[in-house]
């Protein structure tokens, strides 16, 4: 510490047992494992793959923001908040100034759909710097050295911990993440782990289909290479998929990263499903082609169909790499047939009007 003398250094003494909340390897003991139990039913993630360079490539990118969409209404509908909302003011506009506004809010929107990135999760930090015997038992409590250097970011800042036992060692994730909100507080993040994301609570809030709260207050706790946030996801992502519930998430930014997910983990069926009943089936040829950019080997990406003939492109996926196949099928049937019949429909009139 001394060859750090032009650097700021506080030094935290208050018990960090119990002010970090730590129970050995973890804070919040009971949190984490109810979360690992909630998403080990079906827990399934990158397999030790890093899928960032893949999520950031720019034909991913676009085919996810073309799949999110862009529902006006919806994703500036009315929302549960804390503060007060303030009461719409109506006026009167010219056309010009109509498209004006409208620009406007076309621009607000594709920030509020920026898609939190796919990171794989992050490694723990298991760093001995020192083992000093004489400190033994000296003190009851740990403490810890934080470098509070203006311009550090919370990544790279510098984060000591004294075991009881004498032992020097770099600060856990869980450490790093409660000592850098205590003296850089962000907004929505609180320093204690919220009960929402322990088993009980998470499961009723599944329930009650509050996917996007859920998502968001996850976003807003935790980074997205911490194994909370990325056991969460995946809690939500499978009771979406389970329940057919996708298009709660559609016009909303973690729209994205779920099709993404369930493209990585070859699971697309029931999304498939879901969009083709709910005539998306532009969207629906846009997650198969999605599935192709991150499994390039596979067989459907073997056979000359562009995605833009969007029945046939369906069809190669169905007959070649379809895991639910007749469920697929009947839904591309049934599409298909409506479109027939609504075509006889067209005709009908067109000839009862003599046109």
């Amino acid at each position: 510490m001394a060859a750090a003398a032009m650097r700021s250094f506080s030094v935290v003494g208050l018990g960090i047992h119990r002010f970090l909340g730590l129970t050995g390897r973890c804070l919040d003991v009971e949190c984490i494992t109810s979360i690992r139990r909630c998403s080990n039913t079906s827990y399934t993630t990158y397999n030790d793959v890093d899928p960032a360079p893949l999520f950031f490539e720019g034909e991913v990118q676009v085919v996810l923001q073309r799949v999110t969409g862009m529902d006006i209404d919806r994703i500036f509908r009315r929302r549960q908040q804390e503060k007060k909302s303030t009461p719409p003011k109506y006026q009167f506009l010219t056309n010009e100034e109509v498209d004006e506004y409208m620009s406007e809010a076309r621009e607000k929107a594709e920030s509020l759909l920026q898609m939190p990135p796919v990171l794989k999760e992050r490694q723990p930090i298991n760093t001995i710097l020192e083992t000093n015997t004489s400190l033994q038992a000296h003190h009851t409590d740990k403490y810890v050295f934080a470098d509070i250097t203006f311009g550090v970011s919370d990544r790279n800042r510098t984060i000591l911990v004294r075991e009881t036992d004498g032992t020097l060692r770099s600060a856990w994730w869980e450490e790093r993440d409660r000592i850098n909100q205590t003296y850089n507080p962000r907004p929505g993040r609180n320093v204690v782990m919220p009960k929402l994301f322990n088993e009980e609570n998470l499961k009723s809030a599944l329930g009650r289909q509050e996917y996007e709260f859920v998502l968001d207050r996850v976003c807003a706790q935790c980074e997205p290479d911490s194994s909370v946030y990325q056991r969460v996801c995946v809690c939500v992502y499978d009771a979406l998929d389970t329940h057919h519930h996708h298009n709660t998430l559609y016009s909303t930014r973690h729209y994205g990263p779920m099709c993404f997910y369930l493209a990585w983990n070859k699971r697309i069926d029931s999304l498939l499903v879901s969009l083709i009943q709910e005539e998306k089936i532009n969207t629906a040829s846009d997650i198969v082609y999605l599935y192709q950019l991150i499994h390039k080997d596979c067989k459907s990406a073997k056979l000359n169909i562009e995605h833009t003939q969007h029945v046939e492109f369906i069809k190669g996926y169905i007959e070649e790499d379809c895991l639910q196949r007749a469920q697929v099928q009947l839904a591309l049937q049934c599409y298909q047939d409506l479109q027939h019949q609504r075509q006889q429909h067209q005709h009908t009139v067109t000839n009862a009007h003599g046109l």
